[in-house]
């Protein structure tokens, strides 16, 4: 799936329906976004011409879901933020939304991230 910015005279009608059918599919998905916070994980979607970008946040609660979640994101990459918190980049459908993965303060160090993401060769069951 391409996403691409469209340069075509605005219609209002198709722009109105389009509303509408969004509104209509946002309920199934803010029923899924409820059910993880509920365990824990807050879910922030930023959509942007061609881009979609998922920021997935953890809490320390939510932590054992982590070599799962990690395990289902295509090239992912360990890194920090500017503050110093953990952060694991990576892709998903087919490389079209873009996922950041805030990993719980304190939870696991950068090098057991790196074994986490596959970016470094351990045995990490210690880690769960």
């Amino acid at each position: 799936m391409t996403i691409m910015p469209s340069d075509l005279p605005v219609n209002a009608t198709g722009i109105t329906e389009a509303v509408a059918d969004a509104v209509s599919e946002v309920f199934p998905l803010f029923a899924e976004i409820q059910m993880l916070a509920r365990h824990g994980v807050s879910v922030d979607v930023t959509v942007a011409p061609s881009t979609i970008v998922a920021t997935i946040t953890v809490t320390p609660t939510a932590a054992p879901v982590l070599p799962v979640l990690l395990a289902e994101i295509d090239d992912a990459r360990p890194g920090s933020l500017p503050g110093g918190r953990l952060v694991v980049t990576g892709t998903m459908c087919q490389g079209t939304v873009t996922l950041r993965v805030l990993i719980p303060q304190d939870w696991v160090s950068a090098a057991e991230l790196a074994v986490l993401t596959g970016t470094a060769d351990a045995d990490p069951s210690h880690l769960l």
